[in-house]
């Protein structure tokens, strides 16, 4: 309860619902003045334009797609109604007098097969296939003794051309021309060993000769070119080389002393000292402050108008969002 000398207090929740918001914070600033406003009037100019552009489009192309979904939707509903509320329900109409056809059909066929194609069946099969397949039997008999009578026949033949020709042959074969036929052949098979004899001793006795002659001709050639080549090389060529090497090496290395000390110590000493040390204390300073000061005059200040341009087009498609969308 409120007292008079004590003032009522408002409640947390009435405070809250009449309260006035606080007024919100100030956006740190995104550069400095003479870079942001720059920044704001060329974001106006180019940014704007083409945003509004672009959310034409993209309207254009929403509407664009609504029309083509509906141009779809309407040959789709058609269709589908026309199936619904025609093609079925004359299908249903249709199907009934098609089927009753059918069924009439099927009886009809079972009718005349019972009782007309039936019937003359077996009327043909009694007066005409009866008669063929008695005459098909008759003659199988007659082909069947036939054949029995061909097959003595050939018998008989077969066994008088075996008493009469093979059986004279197989003897005079056997006893007459077979035992000569066997002497020949052992006779040439003797001849044949003799001549490979022969044959093996004229190749052993070649090869003999030949190996002789090999050793012959080597022997020659070791001593007349391999002994005195080896001699030559060992006492002549040998030597020549041996000192021909080592003036080279002495050469080399006086050569190799002498470049050291009279080129390469007075190039290091007049042009790679000095040049080391222009460079470590002369050209390494300049760059490092041609890029630091790359860095203060262009580079920071050019990151900072790129994030200006960036915060400009995005307060301006907010301000935009806010005043036509209300969002």
């Amino acid at each position: 309860m409120p007292t008079p000398d004590r003032p009522s207090r408002p409640s947390p929740d009435t405070a809250g619902l009449f309260a006035k918001p606080p007024p919100p914070e100030p956006d740190p600033p995104a550069g400095p003045a003479w870079l942001v406003f720059p920044a704001r009037v060329v974001a106006l100019i180019v940014v704007v334009p083409f945003r509004l552009l672009y959310d034409l489009l993209r309207v254009i192309g929403r509407g664009v797609a609504a029309c083509w979904r509906f141009l779809i939707r309407v040959p789709v509903a058609i269709a589908v109604a026309l199936y619904r509320w025609v093609l079925r329900p004359l299908g249903l109409v249709l199907w009934w007098p098609l089927r009753m056809l059918g069924l009439g059909i099927a009886a009809a066929a079972r009718w005349l097969y019972r009782y007309v194609l039936t019937p003359i069946g077996h009327f043909l099969d009694l007066v005409l296939l009866g008669p063929l397949r008695a005459l098909g039997r008759g003659l199988a008999w007659l082909g069947r003794w036939i054949g029995r009578g061909l097959a003595w026949l050939f018998r008989g033949v077969g066994w008088l051309l075996t008493v009469l020709i093979v059986l004279p042959l197989g003897l005079l074969w056997r006893y007459l021309l077979l035992p000569p036929l066997l002497g020949l052949a052992w006779v040439a098979r003797w001849i044949g060993r003799g001549l490979a004899a022969a044959w093996r001793a004229f190749a052993t006795a070649a090869v003999w000769a030949w190996r002789q002659t090999g050793r012959c001709l080597g022997w020659l050639l070791r001593v007349l070119v391999v002994i005195p080549a080896r001699a030559l090389w060992r006492y002549v060529l040998a030597p020549i080389g041996a000192g021909i090497a080592g003036t080279w090496q002495l050469s080399a290395r006086v050569l190799l002393w002498l470049w050291r000390t009279l080129v390469v110590a007075p190039v290091r000493v007049l042009v790679v000292i000095p040049l080391r040390w222009f460079g470590t204390n002369v050209l390494a300073p300049a760059g490092r402050g041609i890029a630091a000061a790359w860095r203060v005059t262009v580079r920071d200040p050019l990151r900072a108008v790129r994030r200006t341009l960036r915060e400009a087009g995005r307060d301006v498609r907010r301000t935009l969002r806010r005043t036509f969308l209300g969002r």
